[in-house]
């Protein structure tokens, strides 16, 4: 009887490790990846959010991307010659999960 029971409990222990285990990939992929990688993606979400906020014609002059490594946020703006209407339009994005984290007009 004892035996048994001994195996049943071997057998749960098992399961929950591997229950465990995959919990913790999943956990981990989403922990070590980023949304935006790279000025790529930043300028593609960026200019995305750009022409949803303030129309096509920020398209018309030149958008940069600029990665701070301190704060791990992605700062995508219409370059500071051009402008539009006067002001330059910026969004800020959080590299790891792509949150907006700031839209405004300098």
């Amino acid at each position: 009887m004892k035996k048994k029971y001994a195996i049943i409990t071997i057998v749960s222990v098992l399961f929950l490790m591997n229950i465990f285990q995959f919990a913790w990939n999943q956990f981990a992929y989403r922990l070590f990846t980023d949304a935006i990688p790279n000025e790529e993606v930043a300028l593609e979400v960026g200019k995305a959010i750009l022409v949803g906020a303030f129309g096509e014609g920020v398209l018309n002059d030149p958008i940069e991307a600029i990665y701070n490594p301190s704060k791990k946020i992605w700062v995508v703006r219409q370059s500071p010659e051009g402008g539009y209407l006067g002001s330059v339009p910026v969004v800020v994005i959080r590299q790891h999960d792509g949150k907006i984290l700031k839209l405004y007009l300098t």
